[in-house]
């Protein structure tokens, strides 16, 4: 591991730490939690939002599923780059409290806790599956909407630091993670419009 990328680690995950960032940080990770209200918004896009809308949402679904189920899936099986909270002590590893439904871990404690390497390895480091598909459903956004895919895109550098704050990423994995997102957005739209176009005219 290069020494910038071990600093920079400690210092996001350790010195730069707060309590209100210790709740923030894995909630903005923990995005089961938020998936009702991510269904609802999509249900009143969909139903409000006309022909332009309903098309951004099948390019966001594309954009997501091949980003999560594809690539990021598949390079994470090719590299095996293992997680700094199973690689090293001294990371600082937080998560939301457990809770049923999902969205209840919002309102539940944050588990901040030092992890001790025992071997096992919970996941692979790279890419961060989180930036890959937050930036992906950004640039979709940007691409239909411009001011709300603005929105979406601090969103999704939030959510990318959160990686690293709660100790799931090294900061190396994110700027890659990145631009695979923001790639395969732009190829996702790129290709279905291409396809519907002979269809829409």
């Amino acid at each position: 591991m290069n020494a910038w990328d071990l600093s920079l680690l400690h210092q996001i995950n350790t010195a730069w730490s707060h309590p209100v960032l210790d709740w923030l940080m894995p909630a903005l990770s923990a995005i089961e939690a938020w998936l009702p209200l991510i269904i609802v918004a999509v249900l009143f896009t969909g139903w409000r939002g006309g022909k332009r809308a309903r098309v951004m949402l099948l390019c966001l679904g594309v954009a997501v599923g091949l980003g999560d189920g594809v690539i990021s899936n598949t390079l994470k099986k090719a590299i095996g780059r293992v997680r700094p909270r199973d690689a090293m002590e001294s990371v600082i590893v937080r998560d939301l409290g457990t809770a049923s439904p999902a969205f209840m871990r919002l309102f539940e404690k944050p588990v901040v806790k030092v992890c001790k390497p025992n071997g096992e390895v919970r996941g692979k480091s790279f890419p961060s599956s989180h930036t890959v598909n937050m930036f992906a459903a950004a640039t979709v956004i940007a691409c239909f909407y411009r001011r709300a895919g603005l929105i979406m895109y601090l969103l999704a550098a939030a959510v990318a630091y959160s990686r690293i704050y709660c100790g799931a990423h090294w900061p190396s994995d994110i700027p890659p993670s990145m631009a695979l997102g923001v790639l395969t957005g732009l190829g996702v739209v790129a290709t279905l419009r291409r396809i519907m176009k002979p269809v829409t005219h």
